[in-house]
């Protein structure tokens, strides 16, 4: 059954070699679907279509641009195998952002999915979360990431998804409040579970070190 992780704030590299080693035995057939919802330490990390030179930043094999992940931000990662129901990535894509559109609902906000150049989940004219996957065997990693709380001001470092950053928003600017990333956390694993419609899973708050 498939194993999902609901951590708390994950230091960025150590959960990226988690993920690439979960892609691995996923396409060995080892391992069913991972689903890891968490949130980051502060850190800038580039995709594969960001082409600059910038100090201090993360190189990873998603798609997309530079992006700013930290506490405030909820991430999710998604180990999903495509063989298994003929899917492609654009399925997943458009799921992922089903669960972000739904999750942003129980908040009230009316909120919009855009693929291409501007793939991501939108409110007006204002990006409050980023997708970029990435494609390794048969089976995907990376994710997307929701500001919930997220200190909008560090996305002024860079150009966020290759935007100006005042396109960035979060749920704290259009509603005025925080939302306690507990609740954040356990509210988007519910989500997931039926948006992806699975039934039985092994949940976990930590990583087996095994994995790492």
């Amino acid at each position: 059954m498939p194993d999902i992780y609901v951590l708390g704030v994950e230091d960025y590299k150590k959960i990226l070699d988690f993920q690439r080693r979960l892609n691995n035995l996923r396409n060995q057939n080892k391992i069913e679907d991972s689903f890891i919802i968490l949130e980051h330490n502060d850190v800038y990390t580039s995709g594969v279509h960001y082409k600059g030179a910038m100090d201090n930043i993360i190189k990873t094999e998603r798609g997309g641009y530079l992006t700013y992940h930290g506490p405030g931000q909820l991430v999710a990662y998604f180990i999903i195998n495509m063989k298994e129901g003929n899917k492609n990535v654009l399925d997943v894509i458009r799921l992922i952002q089903k669960t972000v559109t739904d999750f942003l609902e129980v908040y009230n906000i009316d909120a919009h999915p855009e693929l291409n150049e501007k793939t991501g989940v939108w409110v007006n004219n204002k990006k409050i979360c980023s997708i970029g996957l990435a494609i390794k065997g048969f089976s995907t990693l990376h994710g997307m990431a929701l500001n919930i709380n997220t200190d909008l001001k560090k996305f002024y470092l860079i150009n966020p998804c290759n935007f100006d950053p005042e396109i960035m928003t979060s749920i704290e600017e259009i509603k005025g409040f925080k939302i306690p990333m507990d609740d954040a956390r356990k509210k988007y694993m519910e989500i997931l579970i039926r948006d992806f419609k699975i039934e039985n899973y092994n949940l976990y708050t930590k990583i087996n070190d095994f994995y790492i």
